[in-house]
């Protein structure tokens, strides 16, 4: 995809109570975009690390070996591959993840 992209006009446009959009590809990793509240379910990426990038309101990263690390717009995280979190919006939340395309998502409990 070689077209500008609009990440508030997106974000605006996100009606549901979680939104995850792919937004763009690049080498092999995939760009998506989230809008939500609340919380994603415990999870890890046991062949890929993962980088948040906060856009507007406050996300939390949650670990289960160590604390937190809390995100404001403009401020980014990497998540190494095979490290168990999750993640948290303070309200409404908008945030870009980062990592190789197809990347396998293990769900925890």
């Amino acid at each position: 995809m070689n077209e500008k992209i609009d990440f508030s006009d997106l974000a605006a446009q996100a009606k549901d109570l979680y939104t995850n959009v792919l937004t763009t590809q690049t080498n092999n990793h995939s760009v998506r975009m989230s809008v939500f509240s609340g919380q994603y379910p415990w999870h890890h990426h046991p062949d890929s690390d993962e980088t948040f990038i906060c856009l507007q309101g406050v996300l939390t990263l949650e670990f289960r070996d160590q604390g937190p690390v809390v995100l404001t717009p403009g401020q980014a995280y990497t998540v190494p591959k095979g490290t168990s979190h999750r993640s948290h919006g303070s309200g409404r939340t908008v945030n870009l993840s980062i990592g190789v395309e197809g990347r396998a998502t293990v769900m925890e409990e």
